[in-house]
């Protein structure tokens, strides 16, 4: 695992929505956009996201044999998410991403509209309960053809090391899909929530990191 460059977001971002496009959350958001469309400017969407996790937290990859990005995985400090929020990312990417000026505002204004009932269910703050501040693990994923090939550990494994080197008490996650509790549990998280808001249910998760030491 290491560190990722800040070009290499829009092959990152590609990746992401490569790996969940077919998924419920992202057929919410570009639901009434054509396919070609949607998956000709939703990585240019997810990209401009992504980039304040490149300015204000940590972006790491495992790289594919022939280079390419294998996997990623996205971390940044609870708190600092948690001032900013859902829709702050999204304004974020308005005010920084030039790239944005190629889309249509109608279709933008559409994908805004459409994500409010996967925004509705996830809440920044609810580790308050448990945790201070925590490290928050915002984005993962791993393409498909290295899915079951150790990448997924190197990253989530790398992931929690880190925090844990910058002194954090915890690292926190959530998930849409039930099935993938069981792989968390498996690193030692903790099933703390489970948040249903209309046709979305959010598993929220926890992994203590003082007990641990050393990972």
């Amino acid at each position: 695992m290491r560190r990722a460059k800040r070009e290499e977001r829009a092959a990152l971002a590609a990746l992401m929505f490569d790996q969940f496009y077919d998924q419920a959350e992202l057929q919410q958001q570009f639901s009434g956009i054509d396919p070609e469309t949607a998956r000709k400017i939703g990585p240019t969407v997810l990209g401009l996201g992504q980039g304040y996790f490149f300015s204000h937290g940590d972006v790491f990859v495992c790289d594919s044999p022939d280079g390419s990005p294998a996997g990623m995985i996205a971390g940044i400090d609870a708190q600092r998410l948690a001032h900013f929020g859902p829709l702050g990312q999204f304004f974020y990417a308005l005010r920084h991403g030039r790239e944005l000026n190629d889309i249509p505002r109608p279709l933008l204004t559409q994908i805004m509209r459409n994500s409010r009932p996967v925004m509705n269910v996830h809440s920044t703050r609810w580790y308050r309960r448990y945790c201070g501040r925590p490290y928050y693990i915002a984005q993962f994923a791993v393409d498909k053809p290295y899915r079951g090939t150790g990448v997924a550990r190197d990253l989530l494994e790398g992931a929690i090391e880190h925090a844990l080197s910058q002194g954090y008490p915890a690292v926190i996650l959530e998930t849409f899909k039930r099935e993938n509790v069981r792989m968390y549990l498996h690193f030692g998280f903790q099933l703390k929530q489970v948040h249903t808001c209309g046709d979305f249910t959010e598993y929220r998760l926890l992994l203590p990191l003082m007990q641990l030491g050393a990972f």
